[in-house]
């Protein structure tokens, strides 16, 4: 089963919309292990890139895709790592940000706003645990 708490999003501002973040939050209750932060600017910040215990996944347009199933099967065969994900603002993250992500991943091919990104994530997240849990939730 998938292990939520070594999971991470981490994000550039606050949700200002009311119904992005009662979304976000009904997720939350049923991951309350998943550790939600937000900042400023990624900037000057010390997120132990080079950390090997650490998995920097940056989303990013040019990033890989996967379908639900893979994106579960990735995190399962990366559960011996703390995953941090990372969203951006409204400009996104700086190339020099994703040059040191250890991926980078597509939610589509679409873009999304910034605060949409981070509830697509998360619903994501709960899909692939859905998956490892063998529930109904997911009927891809």
């Amino acid at each position: 089963m998938l292990q939520i708490n070594r999971l991470s999003v981490n994000t550039i501002g606050k949700i200002k919309k009311p119904w992005i973040n009662e979304a976000i939050n009904q997720y939350l209750k049923r991951m309350p292990e998943l550790s939600i932060h937000e900042f400023k600017s990624f900037k000057n910040k010390n997120f132990k890139i080079n950390n090997h215990n650490n998995l920097i996944v940056s989303l990013s347009e040019e990033g890989n895709q996967y379908n639900s199933n893979q994106f579960s099967s990735m995190l399962l065969k990366l559960q011996d790592k703390k995953i941090l994900f990372f969203i951006g603002g409204s400009d996104g993250l700086t190339p020099d940000f994703k040059s040191k992500s250890d991926l980078l991943l597509s939610l589509s091919p679409l873009t999304f706003p910034h605060e949409i990104a981070r509830l697509i994530l998360i619903e994501q997240i709960y899909r692939a645990l859905m998956i490892t849990q063998n529930s109904p939730y997911h009927r891809g």
